[in-house]
């Protein structure tokens, strides 16, 4: 089997694949008939290594000559290498040809000596190509192992350019929810604007101590009330929203959470130094403290849902709170339990699953 698949353009033009997946140990040393120029027309990191020589990288676009009957090989890169070779077809190229297809099939078959011409009696010894010798070679195994990790080096830097996404910083334009009770351009607006602001940023502790205070501040107000959310607990899958007042405050709802979701994952990928000291604090895995992961497993039961969606649920809660804001005088946790009681798998911004089984309730 070769280690290519061909199309023949014409007699002496060729394109050549070849794949990713192939086996270095199939990319043997080889030469060829005739003189030959090779086009590179896609590859990435593949290398040329000519005999006794330092490979070099197969650039797309550019061309390599390569002599006839000179031992080459390619070096594996990352994905598909396609080639175009042109070929030269002298008379005398042609007359030889048989003399090398001779040489090649003794050395497959495992033979140090051939006949050629068949039948003359005359015997050639079959030379096989082997590696450099690495002891008389330290230099050309150095630049080699250079290349190589300069290759790599460049394609983790391709995969950290992917990967890396920055936090867009909130438009002080932006408007606040209604029931926040933050006008466009009051104290409490630029609070909130400016605890968003250091959480894009990536100042998360920053970020929860400017809410802090603004709420102690509300709390402390005189004549303050906490209001419930309205929508707590009354949203199932049966629901009919039958009034303009039901049908506009849950379309507020929805675009609020889904604008607050754009954030949430980033918080996820944040690691807290308390999260490090898990078991010296007596906290879960995920950072969540053994008391609010009891009250979040009873509701999770209760309302027969998974218990590691409303783990979830909960966290997007406390990233909302820092990243969007919340109804005066709210704690972080107050909002993100709010949050959870809220939420129901037949809205579309919640995150809460259904259990397959529900747990059987205890007799009282």
């Amino acid at each position: 089997m070769r280690p290519y698949r061909e199309k023949i353009l014409s007699e002496t033009e060729k394109v050549r694949r070849f794949d990713n997946s192939v086996p270095d140990a199939d990319l043997e040393w080889h030469r060829d008939l005739q003189d030959r120029v090779v086009e590179v027309i896609n590859g990435n990191g593949w290398m040329l290594q000519m005999d006794n020589q330092v490979p070099t990288e197969m650039v797309s676009g550019k061309s390599y000559f390569i002599e006839s009957k000179c031992w080459h090989r390619i070096i594996k890169g990352n994905g598909d290498l396609v080639l175009k070779i042109t070929e030269s077809k002298s008379e005398e190229d042609q007359n030889e040809s048989a003399f090398v297809l001779a040489a090649d099939k003794a050395r497959d078959d495992g033979k140090k000596e051939f006949e050629f011409p068949k039948g003359s009696g005359k015997m050639h010894p079959v030379t096989i190509k082997t590696d450099i010798d690495v002891d008389e070679n330290v230099a050309y195994e150095e630049e080699l192992r250079e290349s190589l990790a300069s290759l790599l080096e460049k394609k983790k830097k391709r995969k950290k350019s992917k990967k890396r996404r920055k936090r867009k910083a909130p438009s002080k334009d932006r408007k606040n929810p209604r029931q926040y009770d933050a006008p466009q351009g009051s104290e409490r607006d630029k609070g909130l604007d400016a605890a968003a602001a250091a959480y894009a940023a990536g100042d998360v502790k920053k970020a929860a101590r400017i809410r802090d205070r603004m709420e102690k501040k509300a709390r402390s107000k005189k004549g303050f009330k906490s209001k419930p959310r309205k929508d707590t607990g009354k949203y199932t899958e049966s629901t009919v929203l039958e009034s303009k007042e039901q049908v506009s405050t849950l379309i507020n709802d929805i675009y609020e959470e889904i604008k607050l979701d754009m954030v949430l994952e980033e918080l996820e990928t944040r690691v807290d130094e308390k999260r490090k000291r898990k078991k010296k604090s007596g906290k879960s895995p995920k950072g969540l403290s053994k008391a609010v992961k009891k009250s979040l497993d009873k509701k999770a039961d209760k309302r027969c849902l998974t218990r590691g969606s409303v783990y979830a649920e909960f966290r997007k809660g406390l990233s909302a709170y820092l990243s969007s804001g919340s109804r005066k005088g709210m704690t972080a946790h107050q909002w993100a339990h709010a949050r959870v009681n809220s939420a129901n798998p037949s809205k579309k911004w919640a995150t809460v699953k259904k259990r397959k089984k529900c747990p059987k309730k205890k007799k009282k």
